[in-house]
């Protein structure tokens, strides 16, 4: 009896065993499903490029979607993103359905794919549309590498390669198949200026300063260029170009070449800059002639590679043409008068000085004033007249326009001529008497008439 419950009991308790184990086994395939080790191999993937413009974080996320984008900074069209999927690291296949797979990338870099060793495929290259999205779906599972191909417009630092694992591994066990990535540039979003300042005299060959102002941007990875590019009118000569703040030769050198003047930062020069702050650069420069009057002027600013360019402003200039003639007849044209011309009503700031020629003519190019501001008021004194001619001293005031030399404001300055010394006088008595003589011959005609008259009757 006692062996027969025994037994009885050896095969419940068998009985419970394989229940249990059953159990276990069903436990075992449940866990399988939902946590790491049960990647389902039967998916594809995609990989979702959110492209923003801004400073990069340290949270790349962990592939699922951002619902709230707003503190990311302004979606960036254009930028091109090529994937590529790593299929061979030294031969070896990696599958990442295997653990060997997994195994084969524990602690890869994007730089080591890049270096050499592994075995890519193109899958496709797509870029950002106006959201900053680029979907590369329907991409086998596997490990990918995702390059920035070609960065957005004005962009400062470009998204350094990185990797992409399909499935995405997440907490508690859970995949992800499609990957949201968020790779972000710095772009210059700046812009420079320039200022033309006045002339050191507002006559030609007098020196102009140009100052550009050009704000750092953000550059995500430092700065590898900072160039400062000016193309010269012809009718400027370059003379020196100088940066506030930073040392010559140290920091920065400057080339001119054919009229183009280029500011470079060195590698030490390229350390001191910092986002937000103005670098302020001014080239000097000598005005040699006045062509159409509008000597205009821009200058480029190209920090790593984005490009922006100043707008463009001018110094204006124009001519003033004295026509000295006689009073009466302008076209008794007179050479050898002086003329000063100032620049203030009180004539105490003298710009020039003046002597007609042959034609009656002198002209003087003269500065207008700069970018919209096209005319000046300047004074005329005569300070020497011609020969035979009265000095006229007033001080007459006249306005020169922008334009060339035949554009020129022609200012008509006539001069009286001298009176001459008295001749010497006849006088009344010579006049009486020229009148009686005159008289008298008158009567002695008369009184011979008579005569001869009177002789013929007698005859008679």
């Amino acid at each position: 009896m006692k062996s027969r419950k025994l037994g009885l009991w050896r095969r419940l308790t068998a009985v419970a065993a394989v229940s249990a184990l059953s159990l276990l086994g069903v436990a075992g395939t449940a866990q399988a499903t939902d946590n790491v080790g049960n990647i389902d191999a039967s998916k594809s993937g995609s990989i979702i490029v959110h492209k923003f413009d801004g400073s990069e974080g340290t949270d790349g996320g962990d592939g699922s979607v951002i619902s709230d984008t707003s503190g990311l900074g302004k979606p960036l069209a254009g930028a091109g993103f090529t994937v590529e999927q790593v299929t061979e690291k030294g031969g070896q296949a990696i599958d990442l359905t295997t653990p060997e797979g997994w195994d084969a990338i524990s602690g890869l870099q994007a730089s080591d794919i890049t270096d050499g060793g592994f075995t890519t495929a193109d899958k496709a290259t797509k870029t950002t549309d106006g959201n900053g999205l680029a979907t590369f779906g329907g991409l086998p599972l596997g490990l990918y590498l995702v390059t920035e191909s070609s960065p957005p417009a004005n962009a400062t630092s470009t998204t350094a390669p990185f990797l992409v694992t399909l499935p995405l591994s997440q907490d508690n066990g859970k995949w992800i198949y499609d990957v949201n990535v968020y790779p972000k540039n710095s772009v210059n979003d700046t812009t420079p200026t320039k200022t033309v300042a006045n002339p050191s005299a507002p006559v030609l060959d007098s020196i102009v300063d140009w100052t550009i102002t050009a704000p750092v941007p953000r550059a995500n990875h430092g700065y590898t260029s900072f160039v400062i590019t000016d193309k010269l009118d012809p009718r400027l000569t370059y003379q020196s170009a100088s940066l506030a703040g930073f040392t010559p030769d140290t920091d920065y050198q400057v080339t001119e070449s054919n009229g183009t003047v280029k500011i470079t930062f060195t590698t030490a020069g390229l350390k001191k800059l910092k986002a937000g702050n103005d670098v302020v650069a001014t080239i000097t420069t000598k005005v040699t002639s006045q062509g159409d009057g509008t000597i205009e002027n821009t200058a480029l600013v190209n920090v790593n590679d984005s490009g922006a360019e100043t707008p463009a402003v001018s110094s204006n200039w124009g001519s003033l043409t004295i026509h000295k003639s006689a009073k009466g007849d302008k076209s008794n044209t007179l050479a050898g008068a002086e003329f000063a011309i100032y620049s203030d009503a009180d004539a105490t700031k003298l710009v020039g000085n003046l002597t007609t020629e042959a034609d009656g003519t002198a002209s003087i190019t003269l500065w207008v004033g700069n970018n919209d501001d096209t005319t000046q008021e300047y004074w005329i004194k005569e300070t020497k007249a011609p020969a035979g001619y009265v000095l006229d001293d007033s001080v007459n005031p006249v306005t020169v326009e922008a334009g060339s030399t035949s554009d020129a404001v022609v200012f008509d300055f006539e001069n009286t001529q001298q009176g001459h010394p008295d001749l010497p006088l006849t006088g009344a008595d010579g006049k009486m008497l020229a009148m009686i003589a005159g008289i008298g011959l008158m009567l002695i005609a008369g009184g011979a008439a008579i005569v001869v008259a009177n002789r013929r009757k007698n005859q008679v």
